[in-house]
């Protein structure tokens, strides 16, 4: 155990840089070699206190990244942070993730043109780096077929 800060004082400077879920806090405070029963009680104090609060992070994590990541890409990492599902579900269903509009401004930014029919070859990459950022096929075809009918 370490003697020269309590699990409880390394949480708070922890927070004082960034915001953190439980797990995380967890995580660090057994890394710097806390003992179980120490961290229990530090993560009971911060969540007392609304230090920590898994919802109230899957909240504010989807509402910042909603413009810039798929609900896939938002999922995946609510979840490897040691956010709950049932928590990462009702943070999206309360932040809405427009894909479309993330989806038509990336193919802009590629080149693709509304109303220009793309070799299938371009498409296929598009689309392959679209599906590697989350975004499912269903809803790349859903958009690129309303760009391919809008006038250039």
């Amino acid at each position: 155990m370490r003697c020269d800060q309590t699990a409880r004082e390394s949480a708070l400077t922890m927070l004082e840089r960034s915001d953190r879920t439980e797990k995380e806090i967890r995580q660090k405070l057994h890394e710097k070699g806390y003992e179980a029963e120490a961290i229990d009680e530090a993560v009971a104090f911060l969540k007392e206190y609304r230090y920590v609060n898994d919802a109230e992070y899957a909240a504010k994590y989807t509402r910042v990244y909603s413009t810039r990541k798929s609900i896939r890409q938002i999922r995946c990492e609510l979840e490897r942070r040691g956010v709950a599902r049932a928590v990462i579900d009702e943070a999206l269903t309360e932040n809405d993730v427009d894909e479309e509009a993330q989806i038509r401004t990336l193919l802009l930014k590629k080149g693709y043109q509304p109303g220009e029919r793309m070799e299938a070859a371009a498409y296929r990459k598009l689309t392959g780096a679209l599906t590697r950022k989350g975004f499912s096929y269903e809803a790349i075809r859903r958009v690129t077929d309303r760009m391919d009918e809008e006038e250039y």
